[in-house]
């Protein structure tokens, strides 16, 4: 068995080598990054590292040469070129050989999602099934790593600000979402066609997220419901691309619509324990 992951040296990429070789050989596993240099240490660890780029369709088939199972991990850019991206990996995975992709979807998947990256996931699922491959479908929420980045600023001012009213979001911490790739690609016998719904353990909202990063720091913190034009210009400010912009201002919206409230067991059904609770991630990433 020989399984490849793609953007191996992203976040979430290094998080997914890191608990496959807890359960294969390194021998057996393979990477596509775009700067192989980068990657020194996989190489160290005998793991086979290959030069990939979604744009470049004769390149990734030559990356995907000899691989049984190929884990597809969403690139970062607009819509449309993901979009493009992310065929052009299915039909080099195709084309290679590959028999199995498993692929970094997003939770409820649709065309017309405020969440505008939504989109991108759908048309990615719809073309890896009409490739006639095996697949697994991660349907990953939000991860709960993202809630730190405004902590800092909730300690200096005591406000945790989001535009997300009420809403309850199923956050999940990135390390778990890892581990539920590793042990699938692990066995993927065992997932064929399947599609998972990784979910947190109930769907928390901003005033309950305040509170945690005030119980785990003891600094008086709450939540404050930005406008949304305000919440767009402090993302401005830091200088993000506008299709980030828009599709992080559209999870809020969704979110308000009850998108991202429903909570799945199917991450316990494939790793065999509950994920972390936010309020435990929080505790932990803020002990130090």
């Amino acid at each position: 068995m020989t399984v490849l992951i793609t953007g191996a040296t992203g976040q979430l990429g290094t998080l997914v080598v890191k608990h496959l070789l807890d359960r294969i050989q390194a021998s057996d596993i393979a990477v596509s990054v775009r700067t192989p240099q980068k990657a020194s240490d996989l190489s160290a660890k005998g793991i086979d590292v290959r030069k990939g780029d979604f744009n470049d369709l004769a390149l990734m088939t030559k990356t995907f040469a000899g691989i049984e199972t190929a884990l597809i991990i969403s690139a970062e850019d607009d819509n449309a070129t993901r979009i493009k991206q992310h065929r052009t990996a299915v039909d080099a995975a195709k084309a290679a050989g590959v028999k199995h992709i498993v692929y970094t979807s997003i939770i409820d998947p649709k065309a017309d999602a405020d969440f505008t990256y939504s989109a991108i996931h759908l048309d990615t699922e719809n073309y890896i099934k009409q490739s006639g491959l095996a697949y697994t479908f991660l349907r990953n929420s939000f991860y709960a790593d993202l809630l730190l980045a405004g902590v800092p600023h909730a300690l200096e001012t005591g406000d945790y600000g989001a535009p997300a009213g009420d809403a309850k979001i199923t956050y999940i911490p990135r390390n778990d979402l890892a581990e539920a790739a590793a042990v699938v690609l692990a066995n993927p016998n065992d997932h064929i066609n399947a599609t998972y719904n990784l979910t947190g353990t109930k769907g928390v909202t901003h005033s309950e997220i305040a509170g945690y990063i005030a119980d785990a720091t003891g600094k008086p913190v709450t939540f404050v419901d930005l406008p949304a034009e305000v919440h767009t210009g402090i993302l401005q400010s830091l200088g993000l691309p506008d299709h980030l912009i828009e599709a992080l201002s559209g999870l809020y919206v969704g979110a308000k619509k009850g998108d991202y409230e429903t909570v799945s067991n199917d991450f316990e059904k494939v790793v065999g324990r509950k994920p972390q609770s936010v309020e435990a991630f929080i505790k932990s990433a803020l002990a130090n």
